[in-house]
């Protein structure tokens, strides 16, 4: 919840460029549009599916057709900021979505709220396209449980992390009103925090209407300022927890301590490469559950070497970085892993991370931390 109303309010804070020689950027598909798009917007949208069984066991909760309701608040952006011009101007906000998951005795319904933005790909045309990607806390109402619920083999947890995506065809049918079409993909997971984590993908084509209000304001453009490529040393610290199977098992402490070289690459973009220094207690019981691994010391320490590749919105940056083990006493998940991130700049020097640790695309652990530059 705070993030997303840090996003919607803040609309990803940079600092202001200059609008010296501001115009309306593109052409008015429409006379109606010559006087500019509204501030706000509001939106309903009805979603229907069905959950994607990724494993053969996740089938046995798969029951019948998925519904689902989302209704959305949002603020257009009108490039007050360089990155919302980068992006061509992109829409802000936050959603609310119900969901029937279609087994009411082993999953029962599910919930989210989440922050998103909306990248539209043109902002003139009668019929246009826009993909929204969102994420934020997800509710599953009937998780697993030992003594009343051993079926639902796909989720551990109530609270959830929910991630969202939604590739949307918008027909505009006045100066305010749109109806939209789309294929959207909602996936529920708590990150391996508690077991059984395979977590829940639902699949849905949807259909809803938007509707604008406020203020109408045209779009900004105006000479953006290249960014300087130079290496920024950067250094954190992530934490959490995780469980190992069987389910309901103890509750394991892990942390992360990262030392990043980050180097702009383009207007949008950073490339870079890090050491991760990773202490998961867990590693122990993992030792001694497989046989085939060796015991000793320093079983819960590993060190790996990663490139990284951020996508940049103001201050905002969505990073995933792809690495290798070079010491690591655990061996069954094999010498890759990845970790995806959103870095929150609270400053010039002082950043805040939510991410997730993976191996092959199976999540080993949630990361939350904090991190400084050194400029």
């Amino acid at each position: 919840m705070i993030l997303s109303l840090f996003l919607f309010m803040k609309g990803f804070a940079q600092e202001d460029v200059s609008v010296r020689g501001s115009r309306l950027q593109g052409k008015s598909h429409a006379g109606q549009l010559e006087g500019g798009f509204s501030s706000f917007g509001v939106s309903g949208t009805f979603h229907q599916g069905a959950i994607l069984p990724h494993r053969k066991i996740v089938s046995e909760i798969v029951g019948e057709a998925t519904k689902s309701i989302e209704l959305s608040i949002y603020k257009n952006t009108f490039g007050k900021k360089s990155w919302q011009q980068l992006r061509n101007y992109p829409r802000l906000g936050v959603s609310f979505i119900a969901m029937d998951l279609g087994n009411e005795k082993e999953l029962g319904n599910g919930y989210g709220i989440f922050s998103f933005i909306e990248l539209p790909s043109n902002h003139y045309n009668k019929i246009s396209w826009s993909m929204k990607l969102g994420y934020g806390l997800g509710y599953i109402e009937k998780p697993f449980d030992r003594e009343k619920n051993v079926k639902n083999v796909a989720i551990g947890s109530n609270f959830n992390a929910i991630i969202y995506a939604n590739s949307i065809w918008s027909l505009r049918l006045s100066e305010e009103l749109k109806f939209a079409l789309g294929v959207s993909m909602v996936h529920f997971s708590n990150a391996s925090s508690s077991r059984p984590n395979l977590g829940i993908n639902v699949l849905s084509l949807n259909s809803g209407f938007s509707y604008g209000f406020g203020e109408k304001k045209r779009f900004l453009s105006q000479k953006i300022d290249k960014r300087p490529r130079k290496w920024v040393k950067s250094v954190r610290g992530t934490f959490g927890v995780k469980e190992i199977p069987p389910a309901d098992g103890p509750k394991y402490f892990v942390s992360t301590y990262s030392f990043d070289f980050i180097k702009p690459r383009a207007p949008k973009s950073s490339v870079g490469f890090g050491v991760d220094l990773f202490y998961n207690t867990s590693l122990t019981q993992a030792i001694i559950d497989d046989s085939s691994s060796v015991s000793g010391s320093l079983n819960n320490v590993r060190l790996g070497l990663g490139g990284i590749y951020a996508f940049d919105f103001g201050k905002i940056s969505l990073a995933v970085e792809l690495g290798a083990y070079v010491f690591s006493k655990y061996k069954k998940q094999g010498p890759v892993y990845s970790r995806l991130y959103t870095k929150f700049n609270a400053s010039d020097k002082l950043f805040f991370t939510v991410g997730l640790k993976t191996h092959y695309f199976v999540a080993d652990f949630p990361e939350f931390g904090i991190g400084y530059n050194f400029n």
